[in-house]
């Protein structure tokens, strides 16, 4: 059975997780992904040196870390549902906007990309990074799922995924289409629109697994263009968003500032040296 681990409840662990790369591997330790890794897969120190990150929401287009390898696939068990609030990439507290997040369902599969990071410093650096981006920020937890790439001459593997429950402030429990509709077209946060974000994981469902009609997915996706008008839709649709050009960096200089309000944007210079493995629907 997957296992969950509530990390960061307390924000420090974030500060110090995200300047100290040891601090990093004691806390991704406890959610036993280390435990269940062949020995061949760890340094001699016990720092994870090949991982897999599972992407199902922004992470499919927006990553802002190096990687070795993607590849788009599958998690069974689990639904997408907009059913996580946030109040910093996609929304305000005053205006809370609805992210992505997997809600165990057993006859569900939830498609998205899986990241390959190799060597010490890839591990260290992207995971710094989601530390902070899906945990700080996006309220989510880990888990350690199993991943069935698209192309079936690959073989399966264990992914991190970050995901929320019902212990997280953020999670909002289930909610009509509709509701959840109103509130992706009123909102809007530091990375941009709350409508962006829905119609780019659209945009990634139809581009890479054209095979796959994801329901819900699309009917939100009907709705939020009807609330908004068609013409104003495409207009954020063509958009160039904040998101796809940012990385986070901590301010240690607001010491009267809240710990998750001291993480800024910034123009991210990463340079991936990606080997990108596509489905053969995708070929051409």
């Amino acid at each position: 059975a997957p296992k969950t681990s509530c990390l960061w409840k307390n924000p420090q662990n974030f500060v110090a997780a995200s300047q100290d790369s040891s601090l990093i591997f004691a806390l991704i330790k406890k959610t036993t992904v280390v435990a269940n890794m062949a020995p061949s897969t760890s340094d001699p120190g016990g720092d994870v040196t090949d991982l897999w990150v599972f992407g199902y929401g922004s992470l499919t287009w927006n990553t802002c870390f190096a990687y070795s390898a993607r590849v788009v696939g599958s998690v069974p068990g689990f639904s997408r549902r907009f059913w996580q609030a946030n109040t910093v990439h996609r929304g305000t507290p005053d205006k809370p906007g609805r992210v992505a997040t997997l809600v165990p369902d057993e006859k569900a599969v939830t498609w998205g990309v899986a990241y390959q990071l190799k060597g010490h410093n890839q591990v260290t650096r992207a995971l710094q990074h989601l530390t902070i981006r899906e945990g700080a920020l996006g309220g989510y937890t880990t888990e350690v799922t199993r991943f069935i790439p698209a192309d079936p001459s690959l073989p399966p593997c264990d992914v991190l995924v970050y995901l929320s429950t019902d212990e997280n402030p953020s999670y909002l429990g289930p909610s009509t289409e509709q509701e959840t509709a109103v509130a992706i077209a009123a909102a809007v946060g530091r990375c941009g629109y709350n409508a962006q974000y829905l119609f780019k994981l659209s945009h990634f469902m139809r581009s890479s697994v054209p095979m796959v009609t994801d329901d819900y997915l699309f009917t939100l996706e009907a709705m939020v263009r009807d609330l908004l008008g068609q013409e104003r839709a495409k207009e954020l649709e063509n958009a160039q968003t904040v998101a796809d050009e940012l990385a986070l960096t901590y301010r240690s200089d607001l010491d009267s500032v809240p710990v998750p309000c001291r993480y800024e944007y910034f123009p991210c210079r990463t340079e991936c040296h990606r080997i990108e493995v596509r489905p053969a629907s995708e070929s051409g």
